[in-house]
């Protein structure tokens, strides 16, 4: 038995994962099998936030992990809260059919932060710990500037939650301050740094430089590729760590960065789900 989940007493350690915006950077190969390996068998859901509930069991090494929805780009292209409904189906699924436990823990990246901050409130006291990963809290001012690619891609509503005016509407609704976690829990942020060079931060079709050279002019601050540097982070949660020379796509790629972030996150977990 995984080390992570030893103890007749305790309650299974489970994490959930979410992704970001289109599902453009995707969770990497390595990152999914750290994940795996520390968590253990069983113990960790993938969960896509499109329509689509098919559940998939693939394995890492030995190690059973459960995904439900299609690996596609309309997973996270719509408005927050329908993200949110799509994770809530899914979760009562992965609970009903898959072992998932009442309660459990959360590593999101990018725009499913945002998801996953909305599902605390919607389902208080059932998440543990949320651990977000490059998520643009304060939003990003290239969902104004890019508006028009937004349509381009079918991507409209996704960009539209994510401009820094309606980011500062929702924190008010939803502050991470008193964020309804079961008791002990904790929001983490995590954040990339990009460094502007070609070709260590290039992305999946060169957005993450371009982008960088765009923040660069319309706002001159440290930023990962697509999220300023002070909107990685937010009043009312803990920030784990930066990862310098690690863009926004490599947050959810690197097997240092899942390693990191899962040791962090079980030994932090103070959660009393009773």
């Amino acid at each position: 038995m995984n080390d992570a989940n030893s103890g007749s007493h305790q309650e299974p350690k489970d994490v959930v994962l979410i992704n970001g915006l289109i599902n453009i950077h995707r969770w990497g190969n390595a990152f999914l099998k750290t994940v795996a390996d520390i968590w253990g068998s069983g113990n960790v859901y993938v969960i896509y936030t499109n329509k689509s509930k098919r559940v998939k069991i693939t394995h890492y090494n030995e190690n059973v992990v459960y995904v439900i929805g299609k690996n596609n780009y309309r997973s996270g292209a719509n408005f927050v809260h329908a993200q949110t409904k799509e994770v809530e189906r899914k979760i009562k699924i992965l609970q009903n059919d898959y072992g998932l436990g009442n309660h459990f823990n959360m590593i999101t990246h990018s725009m499913g932060g945002l998801v996953a901050r909305l599902y605390v409130y919607n389902n208080p006291y059932t998440v543990k710990n949320l651990v977000t990963l490059g998520t643009p809290h304060h939003g990003s001012p290239l969902a104004n500037y890019y508006k028009w690619l937004g349509f381009m891609i079918g991507a409209r509503k996704a960009f539209a939650n994510l401009t820094p005016e309606w980011l500062q509407d929702f924190n008010q609704r939803f502050p991470v301050k008193g964020a309804p976690l079961c008791k002990g829990g904790k929001i983490y942020t995590v954040r990339g740094f990009a460094k502007g060079k070609l070709k260590r931060n290039w992305g999946v079709i060169g957005e993450t430089y371009i982008a960088w050279l765009t923040l660069k002019f319309l706002k001159p601050t440290m930023n990962d590729g697509l999220v300023p540097a002070e909107s990685a982070v937010i009043e009312g949660a803990e920030h784990l760590v930066d990862f310098w020379d690690n863009d926004h796509s490599r947050l959810a790629m690197r097997s240092s960065i899942a390693k990191q972030v899962s040791f962090m996150l079980l030994e932090k977990e103070q959660c009393k789900s009773g």
